[in-house]
């Protein structure tokens, strides 16, 4: 039997890219994941697990190399990030540069080398990128990280613009603050929750379903007319101040 979904998450092992294993999963999609840790859904009979340095150019591009693709649609998720929190004047040139690897390049690396593929084997697909509130606006000493989300809006604004004559869709999610483990000490810092509640504007914190269903409405035929786009989900922490 033909295999009819199939897709590729990037930060499979934890966080956002944990839960967008889980949904496409539930969904009925073959999954193959790209983390530099392991998954714990390394025993499910429909995932593939790539345990790897997503900076790996090489290693990257060759995982969609010689990948087998569906039938009826085929799904990257960009989740791989990275960030820094340190004042600009202490931001080492390195560190600038291992967040735009991560954030940036690897982003780019996976999108055009799944794009490439479905063009070559006549496969239809769609990829959804995740930036961050912080490609929409500026942030305090989050220099490299609040640049390299910019950039990926950017990007999935050209990977639209070069592959939508070949019927390949490319979307951005912008989360705001969304519990994963990268986050997890706000929750147990009350002057930091504080901020959060104080700069959204619904009373309820995020979490990383509300990101994996967006993912799965932008990459289902719902949104056949949706590319380019990026979409904000924040709890309102873009819209405006409390003054």
């Amino acid at each position: 039997m033909s295999l009819k979904h199939k897709a590729f998450i990037t930060g499979a092992s934890s966080g956002i890219g944990q839960s967008m294993v889980a949904a496409y999963l539930a969904a009925g999609y073959a999954v193959e994941g790209i983390d530099c840790s392991p998954s714990v859904f390394a025993s499910e009979p429909d995932y593939v697990h790539h345990q790897m340095d997503i900076t790996d150019s090489v290693r990257l591009n060759g995982v969609f190399e010689a990948a087998e693709y569906a039938s009826d649609n085929n799904v990257l998720i960009n989740c791989a990030g990275t960030r820094e929190i340190c004042r600009i004047d202490e931001l080492s040139l390195s560190l600038w540069e291992r967040v735009f690897a991560v954030n940036v390049t690897a982003s780019f690396v996976a999108g055009r080398a799944f794009c490439e593929q479905l063009v070559r084997h006549h496969r239809p697909g769609n990829a959804v990128n995740i930036a961050s509130v912080s490609g929409l606006m500026g942030e305090p000493d989050r220099t490299a990280y609040v640049s390299s989300k910019h950039a990926v809006i950017g990007l999935t604004k050209q990977l639209a613009l070069e592959y939508g004559k070949h019927h390949i869709r490319v979307n951005a999610i912008a989360p705001g603050v969304i519990r994963t483990p990268l986050t997890e000490p706000y929750y147990d810092n009350p002057a930091q929750m504080e901020k959060i509640q104080r700069g959204q504007f619904l009373p309820v914190l995020g979490e990383t379903q509300d990101v994996a269903k967006a993912a799965m409405y932008l990459t289902s035929s719902d949104a056949r007319f949706v590319t380019g786009s990026t979409l904000v989900i924040d709890g309102g922490w873009t819209i405006g101040k409390d003054l």
